[in-house]
């Protein structure tokens, strides 16, 4: 936070300079609506001159005060966008072992309703708590230059004003807090609960989890019902205290009229710059009040733009050998492996079969580096090279883990396979998609997030793979590839796997026929 508001600092400043020019026209036009009233009461200049710069005062504050307020909503617009940049970019530098450790609408919560707190309760209170000083002190010191003793008898009511004002403030702060922990619970929840919607509906377990979900929406509820309540009350506790000061103000500048040491337009100038001394004060402990509910928040987002500085190696030269050394893995109680050993080779074929659970995916994402240094034990070369100490991104440009997913984008399946990627030929495209029997009708079909279902599954598990193989990768991964295809598409997708060269080609498979897995160089059974 602290960098962006460094960056965009004369955007800010210059907010700053026109809140000040703001406040000197509001001040003006108070004087001038007090020298209406003196003339009216005592014709000693003209009333039109008087009315005409009276009015041509507003007419420069309403100007300078919509210029003042664009430039603020600009300032804001271009903290927000700095910040949200570097998070994008901290976001695609994580780990994956760290993406997956957060819970579920961790980033759903801080690119929405964090960033949302950060522009109403820190950024917007930020710009205008300057201005509102600003423009306090302007009307104090105009209330001097109508009367001094005046002047430091308000100067005495507002310290007692602004001292009143702090308490109901902490109590918002705590309530701030809990309301923005409990909406990330609430998120991470029903993001789950949605995505399991279909096994849910199926399983006929809906009344169940519509009641586990209002149990928890009523918590997330109630935060927020507090939130909003010690807001209210803040407000509205601070709104009593400035209309109390500012009967005691009033009841003091009538006393200084009633002696004669001011003009009736004299007080009404008085009045009205008091209300630029007591509205910005007023604003400044809401604001005050405001910025202090961020703390945590903006800490946290100073913390996910965090990129830690990468020490590991790249993998050097092309990948000619894979081995996993006394590899020992526990999830929980539950033994994956202990004292494994294994070696993968380039221009060899692997398949890796087994029951469900015993590992044959955990084994690939030891290798992609999924679980961090300390979940397992032993080691996994590169190449000979430890993979604790190889860069997850160069493993990435080597390996090629080809698994199912859901993720689409709007487009059409070609732009589904590119993934914007502009160095991918049309021939190398056309290639793939003719050895994954993607004919061109179906590779210009559009698709997208919102009609995923234009394409089947087997359709989908082809795109995966083709994501991939437009790629040169030294090493290639096959996870379930052929699980949600007819066996004339299976025996094709095999071929095409089969036909590849020169490198280690991993398949990850329950197809046991003798007929497939004959067709490995090595089986390994997991």
């Amino acid at each position: 936070m602290a960098t962006a508001e460094k960056q965009y600092r004369g955007i800010y400043i210059l907010t700053m300079i026109l809140g000040f020019i703001s406040a000197i026209f509001m001040a003006r036009f108070s004087f001038c609506l007090g020298k209406v009233i003196d003339v009216v009461i005592d014709p000693t200049d003209s009333l039109q001159t008087s009315m005409l710069t009276c009015i041509y005062m507003a007419v420069c504050w309403l100007i300078v005060s919509f210029v003042y307020n664009c430039t603020k909503i600009i300032y804001v617009n271009k903290i927000v966008r700095f910040l949200k940049t570097n998070l994008y970019k901290a976001l695609y530098h994580k780990e994956l072992n760290t993406f997956f450790a957060e819970k579920n609408g961790h980033y759903l919560s801080l690119y929405s309703k964090d960033i949302d707190l950060v522009v109403d309760n820190y950024l917007m209170p930020k710009c205008n708590i300057v201005s509102h000083i600003l423009s306090a002190a302007v009307c104090l010191l105009s209330i001097f230059v109508i009367n001094w003793k005046l002047g430091v008898s308000f100067v005495i009511i507002s310290f007692i004003t602004v001292v009143l004002s702090q308490i109901p403030g902490t109590i918002m702060a705590r309530k701030t807090v809990e309301y923005t922990h409990n909406n990330s619970v609430y998120m991470a929840l029903l993001e789950n609960y949605l995505k399991g919607f279909e096994q849910v509906k199926l399983l006929g377990l809906g009344k169940l989890f519509q009641e586990k979900l209002n149990a928890k929406d009523y918590e997330y509820e109630k935060s927020r019902m507090h939130y909003l309540f010690a807001k209210i009350t803040s407000n509205n506790i601070g709104m009593a205290i400035g209309m109390l000061s500012q009967l005691l103000c009033m009841a003091v500048g009538i006393w200084f009229v009633l002696r004669g040491d001011m003009t009736v337009g004299l007080l009404i100038a008085a009045v009205q710059l008091l209300n630029g001394v007591f509205s910005p004060l007023q604003f400044f402990v809401e604001e005050k009040n405001l910025m202090g509910t961020t703390k945590e928040i903006i800490c946290r987002i100073d913390q996910e733009q965090t990129i830690e500085e990468k020490v590991e190696k790249e993998i050097l030269g092309e990948v000619q050998k894979i081995e996993f050394h006394n590899v020992n893995l526990q999830f929980g109680n539950k033994e994956i492996f202990q004292g494994f050993h294994t070696t993968f080779e380039a221009g060899r074929k692997y398949a890796i079969v087994g029951e469900s659970g015993k590992g044959k995916s955990t084994l690939m994402h030891l290798l992609m580096k999924y679980l961090t240094e300390n979940e397992y034990e032993g080691t996994v070369r590169i190449n000979n090279q430890d993979i604790r100490t190889i860069d997850s991104d160069s493993v990435y440009q080597k390996i090629g883990y080809i698994q199912r997913n859901e993720f689409l984008i709007d487009g059409s399946v070609k732009d589904n396979i590119v993934l914007y990627r502009e160095n991918i030929s049309n021939g190398e495209l056309s290639q793939v998609c003719q050895d994954l029997k993607l004919n061109s009708e179906l590779v210009q079909k559009e698709i997208g997030t919102s009609d995923s279902g234009e394409v089947s599954f087997g359709e989908k598990q082809r795109i995966d793979i083709a994501r991939f193989m437009v790629h040169n990768y030294d090493v290639l991964v096959f996870d379930e590839p052929t699980s949600n295809l007819d066996a004339e598409t299976a025996n094709e997708i095999f071929n095409m796997i089969f036909s590849i060269q020169d490198k280690i080609v991993i398949v990850i498979t329950h197809d046991r026929s003798k007929e497939v897995l004959g067709r490995f160089d090595a089986v390994l059974q997991l």
